[in-house]
């Protein structure tokens, strides 16, 4: 007497096509049919900028100190000249942080597009 296994299972997987992309491309795969097919991916890095913006202003304080300029045809400083100290304010503005993440995106039945640095898998079943 033979023995059974049950349930008996066949993969309902027909293929399944991985990789890597370090930017935003387009990937030739093996061709597979896209009405039976999806793609998994995983970011690997993010880009983004920081842009705040705002108003900025400085005041300069003088202190101490004596200039007097002297007449005729030699000018004459006589005296010291004064001390400044500055006070720089920032008011107002916003901050802008943008950041995308890459994935991967089956384009047809044999490229796959990243829209930046990413792990993928094109998965095809039965």
């Amino acid at each position: 007497m033979g023995s059974n296994f049950y349930p008996q299972v066949s993969s309902p997987i027909k293929s399944i096509q991985r990789g890597s992309a370090g930017s935003a491309t387009t990937i030739t795969i093996s061709a597979v049919d896209i009405s039976k097919t999806f793609v998994r991916s995983h970011s690997t890095g993010a880009s983004g900028t920081l842009a705040p913006s705002g108003n900025a202003s400085t005041t300069w304080n003088p202190s101490g100190g004596s200039t007097s300029f002297g007449g005729g045809g030699n000018i004459q400083v006589p005296g010291s000249w004064p001390n400044y100290s500055a006070s720089v304010s920032i008011s107002g503005g916003s901050t802008s942080l943008t950041t995308s993440e890459g994935g991967a995106y089956l384009a047809n039945s044999t490229q796959i597009t990243t829209t930046g640095a990413c792990n993928y898998e094109v998965i095809e079943y039965n």
